[in-house]
């Protein structure tokens, strides 16, 4: 299992990955999020009906993507510099389980560009390209 704190600077309500499933540095990596009912960004959004705010789903996927280098970033951000072709297929409800997947696609400048999806029981409900950049 991979140290998650140990590696990203993010910390709750922040942190928005559970765990780490898959992780070949550079290649690709899988990790998971429980979408739990008390979530804080639950509350606001939607009361009647809550939802994650997909917003928070690109989020996630530029977390996994901080697993991505060989080195931990403890001590340093990772900022989401960039979206791309971002496409939301389905809502994200509480007691959704998602598997981010991530893989690079290029890197240049200091920006690296990688693609994301988001699954949750085999049905995606998001894809995009991001441009993270490392501090």
């Amino acid at each position: 299992m991979t140290d998650i704190p140990g590696h990203l600077p993010h910390r709750p309500p922040f942190l928005l990955v559970d765990r780490i499933l898959e992780r070949e540095p550079g290649v690709r990596v899988v990790a998971e999020k429980l979408v739990a009912a008390g979530e804080p960004c639950l509350r606001g959004h939607g009361p009647d009906r809550p939802l994650l705010p997909e917003v928070l789903l690109l989020e996630m996927l530029a977390q996994a993507a901080g697993f991505l280098e060989a080195d931990s970033l403890h001590g340093r951000a990772m900022f989401l510099a960039g979206i791309q072709d971002a496409r939301f297929q389905a809502p994200v409800l509480p007691g959704d389980r998602l598997r981010l997947e991530v893989s690079p696609e290029g890197a240049f400048g200091g920006l690296m560009k990688v693609r994301g999806t988001a699954t949750c029981e085999g049905r995606e409900v998001c894809a995009a390209s991001l441009m993270v950049k490392r501090s």
